[in-house]
Order: structure tokens, then C-alpha cells, then sequence
């Protein structure tokens, strides 16, 4: 790109190239969750084009728990599928958590080989949907 000035008045070398990259990196911040700002705190696990409430069983007693405080992650979305597609407005992931892996659950709810998705963890509208964690493929191990 030629060294300039661009139609709008900006400046098109390198300096305003960085510019440009310096606003919208701040833009970017300022919009993502406080957790995902946090370098080295959240993971991605997948993503999916699927709608998040299809990831697993809506289970409602652990819903119930999760809205009381009383099952829920230990760190908010610490590993996390993002969902994309027109099914998923708003907030478009879950937090992810197991027996033995980020999950508090002082009411001992939690059962071996399932995984726990949370959707909106630490609100009012809390959701739980649960799933099985897959056959190990064979020959693995």
C-alpha cells in the first residue's frame, strides 16, 4: 500500500496502520467478558454452529442448584465452547466442568463420566445441561 492519505483524511503508512490496529484491539477488549480479557485464564475448547441449549440434557434440579449457588464452576468459563449461527444470540457459549475439574458442587451432585455445561453461570438465569462423556475410541490407551 502507497504512503498517503486516505480518502477520510487518515494517514495510510505504517503509522496509521497501527493506529487503526491500536483502536480496534481496544474496541475488541472492551467488548469480550472480563474472564476472556484475562490472558491465560480461559481456554476454548470448541466451536460449534449448533445451538448452545442442544449440547447436552437441560437437567433443572442442577439449574436450580446453579441459580442458588450451590453447583457451579469454580472458574467462570475456564474452558469454554463458543457457538456461532443465527440459533445463538447473546451470549453464545458454555462453561465447561466435570467431577474432579472446575466444578463446585458442595451437595455432592455431580456423577462420574458425565460433563457439565453452564450457560449464564453466576445469574439469575442459570442453565445446566448435562451430557455424557463419549466412549473412549478404541485401541486408545
Amino acid at each position: 500500500m502507497a504512503h498517503g492519505r486516505h480518502r477520510w483524511g487518515r494517514e495510510t503508512g505504517p503509522a496509521g496502520l497501527a493506529g487503526l490496529v491500536v483502536a480496534a484491539g481496544l474496541l475488541l477488549s472492551a467488548t469480550l467478558p472480563a474472564e476472556a480479557r484475562e490472558a491465560g485464564k480461559t481456554r476454548q475448547y470448541g466451536i460449534a454452529i449448533a445451538p448452545f441449549w442442544e449440547v447436552g440434557e437441560p437437567d433443572p434440579e442442577l439449574t436450580r442448584l446453579c441459580r442458588k449457588g450451590l453447583f457451579n464452576q469454580r472458574a467462570n468459563n475456564s474452558l469454554y465452547i463458543g457457538y456461532l449461527g443465527k440459533q445463538n444470540p447473546g451470549r453464545g457459549y458454555t462453561g465447561i466442568a466435570k467431577r474432579g475439574y472446575n466444578l463446585s458442587d458442595p451437595t455432592g451432585q455431580a456423577e462420574p463420566n458425565m460433563t457439565y455445561h453452564f450457560f449464564n453461570d453466576g445469574y439469575s438465569n442459570c442453565k445446566v445441561y448435562v451430557a455424557p462423556d463419549p466412549d473412549p475410541e478404541p485401541g486408545a490407551r
